[in-house]
C-alpha cells in the first residue's frame, strides 16, 4: 500500500480512469476500477447535515450493475477538483446524462473515495442538489 502524496496521486488516477470509462461507456474499464468487495454508499442529509447512508452496491457483480444502470443514460463526467480529507480523496464532478425524453440533464456532485492499490474500495456519493450545506463525510 502506498502512503501520502503518491498515495493521493495514484487515488486520483484512479478516479479519472474511472471517469473516463463512464464517458467512454466502456463497463468493462469502470468496473476494474474497483477492488472485489467494493461498496458504493448513497450520502443522505437533512438540514444540509450527513444523517447516513444507503447502500447502493456491495460487491463487484453489483458495482457493475450498478456502473451499466449510469452508462445506459449516456453519462459524460469529469472532475472539477478534489482534495484529501483523512484516507479519502474528495472529488467534485460536473456531468450530464439522457433524462426523460431524451434532454441532457446537468448538474454536479461530490463522492468520498477510498482507493487501495489503485482501485476503489468505498464510494460514497451524493448529488449536489441533495447536498445543501453538508459535504460528504469521509466516513458513513
Amino acid at each position: 500500500m502506498t502512503h501520502g502524496r503518491e498515495a493521493h496521486e495514484n487515488a486520483r488516477d484512479c478516479v479519472d480512469r474511472l471517469l473516463a470509462a463512464i464517458t467512454a461507456g466502456d463497463l468493462e474499464a469502470a468496473a476494474a476500477t474497483f477492488v472485489a468487495d467494493a461498496r458504493v454508499v448513497r450520502v443522505q442529509y437533512a438540514e444540509g447535515r450527513v444523517c447516513g447512508g444507503a447502500i447502493v452496491a456491495v460487491g463487484l457483480p453489483d458495482v457493475t450493475r450498478w456502473l451499466e444502470a449510469i452508462i445506459e443514460r449516456d453519462v459524460s463526467v469529469h472532475r472539477i477538483a478534489d482534495h484529501v480529507e483523512g484516507e479519502s480523496l474528495i472529488v467534485r464532478t460536473a456531468w450530464s446524462m439522457r433524462g426523460f425524453d431524451d434532454e441532457r440533464v446537468h448538474s454536479s456532485s461530490v463522492a468520498a473515495y477510498q482507493v487501495v492499490d489503485g482501485r476503489i474500495s468505498t464510494l460514497r456519493a451524493t448529488s449536489h442538489e441533495e447536498e445543501g450545506a453538508g459535504r460528504p463525510a469521509a466516513r458513513v
